[in-house]
């Protein structure tokens, strides 16, 4: 595969991935894990606090 082949697949990713900022990138901004359990990197909150 060629290097603007992979670039052209990271930009359709992106475009399809919602990602909000100062949202919890474990949870989405949800609070839950996949489980359906708190998040426990931003303990259920939501939000970013890692400040990445």
């Amino acid at each position: 595969m060629e290097p603007e082949e992979l670039d052209a697949g990271w930009t359709d990713i992106l475009a399809t991935v919602l990602l909000a900022h100062s949202h919890c990138c474990t949870c989405n901004g949800t609070g839950l894990d996949g489980d359906g359990d708190t998040c426990r990197d931003c303990d259920g909150t939501g939000i970013d606090n890692h400040g990445a």
